[in-house]
């Protein structure tokens, strides 16, 4: 982020001007009507009872009658008004960070913890509706009864009312020296939320291992030590908002006595009537009402900030991914890296000046050691990371020509780890395509071995799975996630590691009906087990983010080394 601009709500605010404008306007009314009201009240004292006109003094008794009323009506209408203000920042700014969101890829939440970005979400609420909403333009309002209230004193004794004003200077910088030492600790207490939210995050998911490990009780001492903290910087911030406080009202008090000693002096020397006393004594308290709401709104002003801040950091990334629009064209499947290198961080290598060419159509392998890029290989013809140098061209084209929501329509992938909503069986498959009929679902689960298994639940298509689908086996999951791609139908197919949950038979009896449904389409298949692969067109082998051989299986077991090697430890032939 750079300079102000990056903290500032200014530009969501205006595009709500047609509300704030009426806001405005009801406020004006509300002010008016709340300054008249003492001015009345000095009239019925001053005017109406010494002069014993009864006209007057019923008609002034009726207005201050009616006055309240209209107030509330108005001051309704306004918390709505203010209210839609408040709701409609927060959804914009939710709106930006969801389209934002879904444009970054991998590499830049790899920067964030899991519970990080929820958080950030969550901070939209109380920077719109809760800062701007009940906050904010409140003060704006405070700010206009400020004013009023000030012109109405000045007109009826500007030497008591410059008296009661002498005191604001020492007051705001007493609030503005409280305000410097609580930001820090308002900051501190914003990353010990973010930690928080982080935390449990990464608690729930991770329950298994704190209990397999033993370590409850390791847990539950971080846990004190947390909410120990937290509460010491929430008793030290309190201590500061009193402190603000007990200086606004110090100066009403103080204040106070002023209005009265120094009235009660010109009263006896007939320089000042009583009912301009009684006005003074009812605008004074509205005055230093307003003075502390301003107050409190700059206070939590600073505190609002380091969200403010949190949510621009996300809006204000670069997008890694560029996407060029263009018009939908269906692809024929060939894939070309030519000479291309990728680095998730400076210094460390996955791939290394890789090249090759796969026709429309084929079957290809990929085989290596853990970490040695072959993942790697198909997050990159996805588009979910860009080639530090080097080009992927699809069906001759460059990979970076293609609107990356037309290429992903057209290419299935199917990870080890295969991640489903909390949802049930049918939403999760129509998540790959939403126009499947149930015929449609039907054929792809028992293309993909799972219909027998989804049959024998209760709930049938309707079996709510759990978060990242933690009610089934992870052979089930993967085989949902192979009825995904089937029902996707695409025309490029990359699997990693679709079948490593699955048993022996199971896996034969997919990797036959796969074969047949798949027949034509263009198929990357990394894969542990060689078998998986065995009976592919050609088999490249990654080595520490190198290409090294390709050909059929034959072929490297006749003049391969590292597919020898790798073929000999699991089927332990020499």
């Amino acid at each position: 982020m750079k300079g102000k601009r990056s903290i500032s709500i200014v530009p969501l605010l205006l595009t709500q001007y047609k509300r704030i404008l009426l806001g405005l306007f009801l406020m004006l009314f509300v002010v008016g009507m709340q300054v008249v009201s003492p001015w009345l009240m000095k009239m019925v004292i001053d005017q109406a009872i010494p002069q014993k006109n009864h006209q007057l003094l019923l008609t002034l008794i009726l207005v201050l009658a009616l006055i309240p009323l209209f107030i509330t009506i108005l001051q309704s209408i306004r918390n709505q008004v203010t209210h839609q203000i408040g709701g409609c920042v927060t959804d914009t700014f939710r709106n930006l960070l969801f389209d934002k969101l879904v444009k970054l890829s991998p590499k830049t939440y790899h920067h964030f913890q899991s519970g990080d970005i929820a958080g950030r979400i969550y901070s939209c609420g109380e920077i719109g509706d809760a800062f701007i909403a009940q906050v904010m333009v409140p003060a704006i309002f405070d700010i206009g009864m400020f004013v009023g209230i000030t012109m109405v004193m000045f007109y009826l004794n500007a030497k008591l009312t410059i008296l009661v004003l002498i005191l604001l200077p020492i007051m705001y910088y007493l609030s503005r020296w409280l305000t410097k030492k609580t930001r820090p600790k308002i900051n501190k207490i914003i990353q010990l939320q973010q930690g928080l939210q982080t935390y449990a995050t990464e608690f729930t998911t991770g329950l298994k291992t704190v209990q397999k490990f033993h370590q409850e009780v390791a847990e539950r001492e971080y846990q004190k030590n947390w909410i120990r903290d937290y509460r010491k910087l929430r008793n030290q911030a309190a201590f500061y908002d009193d402190f603000s406080i007990l200086i606004v009202d110090f100066g009403r008090s103080l204040g106070f006595g002023i209005v009265f000693i120094y009235a009660a002096i010109q009263i006896m020397q007939g320089q000042m009537t009583i009912g301009t006393l009684i006005a003074f004594s009812v605008y004074f308290p509205q005055l230093f009402a307003s003075i502390q709401h301003i107050q409190a709104a700059y206070v939590m002003s600073e505190g609002i900030k380091p969200k403010l801040e949190l949510v621009y950091q996300i809006l204000h990334l670069e997008d890694e991914i560029i996407d060029h629009p263009s018009k939908a064209q269906k692809l024929k499947g060939a894939i070309t890296f030519a000479d291309v290198s990728f680095s998730y961080e400076k210094g460390r290598g996955e791939l290394s000046h890789v090249d090759f060419s796969i026709e429309a159509g084929e079957f290809i392998g990929i085989v290596g050691a853990t970490g040695s890029g072959k993942s790697t290989i198909l997050d990159l013809i996805m588009r979910f990371y860009e080639p530090t140098s080097g080009a992927i061209l699809i069906d001759g084209r460059d990979i970076c020509d293609y609107a990356y929501g037309d290429l992903r329509s057209q290419i299935g992938l199917v990870s080890q780890d295969v991640f489903l909503w909390n949802k049930s069986i049918q939403d999760n498959l129509r998540y790959a395509k939403p126009s499947a009929t149930e015929e449609e679902m039907l054929q792809a689960c028992e293309h993909a071995q799972v219909l027998d298994f989804i049959q024998q639940l209760p709930d049938g298509w309707d079996t709510i799975i759990g978060e990242r689908g933690v009610k089934l086996s992870g052979g089930e999951k993967q085989r949902l996630g192979i009825a995904q791609m089937v029902l996707r139908n695409p025309q490029i197919i990359l699997l990693d590691e679709p079948t490593s949950a699955l048993d022996a038979n199971t896996e034969a009896l997919l990797q036959e009906n796969l074969t047949q449904l798949f027949h034509g389409k263009t198929t990357v298949a990394v894969a542990h087990r060689l078998a998986t692969v065995r009976k592919a067109d050609r088999i490249m082998v990654i080595d520490n983010g190198k290409l090294t051989e390709m050909g059929s299986h034959d072929a490297l077991m006749e003049n391969g080394a590292i597919y020898q090697k790798l073929y000999a430890e699991q089927f332990q032939v020499h």
